[in-house]
């Protein structure tokens, strides 16, 4: 599968993402490399979003929880139930999980 969608939660200091947080990712592996630099350097380097449903955003990503994860779904409109889950593992790698 080439695109994915999702939702990016940065933990427990961000709130739940919004419906317009929808974000188009390229790959598995763009979805795992966005995840881990909002978590390590969303101090100083601004993430890209490719929002969905608005403009497209750079912003930085400070006070990521490590309980920050993506919920990934196949397609934008099938948001019924998540495909995959990418999250931190308890040794601050990076688990990608099917739902």
């Amino acid at each position: 599968m080439g695109r994915w969608f999702g939702f990016w939660s940065g933990g427990s200091g961000y709130g739940p993402p919004q419906p317009d947080d929808l974000e188009e990712f390229t790959s598995l592996a763009d979805a795992r490399r966005k995840l881990v630099d909002r978590h390590r350097y969303g101090y100083w380097q601004r993430s890209h979003f490719a929002f969905t449903h608005r403009e497209a955003a750079d912003a930085l990503t400070p006070c990521v929880g490590d309980d920050c994860a993506i919920t990934l779904y196949g397609s934008a409109d099938g948001l019924d139930y998540p495909d995959r889950r990418i999250f931190l593992g308890p040794r601050g790698g990076v688990r990608i999980e099917r739902c």
